[in-house]
């Protein structure tokens, strides 16, 4: 079934110029996008004085990079070949072979747990920022670098790792 959805979605790779290239953008420059999202939070939160901005920066951090390592545990406990290597002849690969495991997709876990840590501190903003975490992990899949249940997992886990830190991080006293 995974398979399957992969194949939907990758079928069109490859064959769409401004697709593929939006898709290839999505896919590789997602990291230092979300990078900077919680870079710049962080420095407006100091530069305006307040300090519950840079705790939901501080948040998104922590959230992103909990979850690298949730992955980096699981990656050593399920090795999932990525789509290109199991099925070599009918996935069309737009970005560089990586030959890391494709369980779980780490550009989904922390695109997802920055976007959940910018949501849960500001609504609006927050539903703009899953917006572009979900074209990440569409664009994942499209590119061939992932299969969805690749993308889902490692979405949960950015949820999860978010919202577990989210109570013991607004604890922390503001001055």
């Amino acid at each position: 079934m995974d398979y399957r959805i992969e194949q939907f979605i990758n079928g069109p790779a490859g064959h769409h110029a401004v697709l593929d290239t939006l898709m290839r953008d999505a896919a590789n420059w997602a990291v230092g996008i979300f990078i900077g999202i919680v870079a710049v939070w962080f420095v407006l939160g100091w530069i305006l004085g307040r300090a519950e901005e840079r705790r939901g920066a501080l948040l998104a951090l922590l959230a992103a990079g909990g979850a690298l390592l949730t992955n980096q545990v699981l990656i050593r406990i399920w090795d999932r070949p990525r789509p290109f290597v199991a099925h070599p002849s009918t996935v069309h690969v737009l970005v560089s072979r990586g030959i890391d495991s494709s369980f779980p997709s780490d550009h989904a876990a922390a695109s997802v747990a920055i976007a959940v840590a910018v949501l849960l501190v500001h609504r609006r903003l927050g539903l703009l920022v899953m917006a572009l975490a979900v074209l990440v992990c569409y664009a994942r899949v499209f590119v061939g670098a992932h299969y969805p249940g690749d993308v889902l997992a490692g979405a949960g886990i950015g949820v999860v790792v978010a919202l577990l830190l989210w109570r013991p991080l607004a604890l922390v006293p503001t001055r």
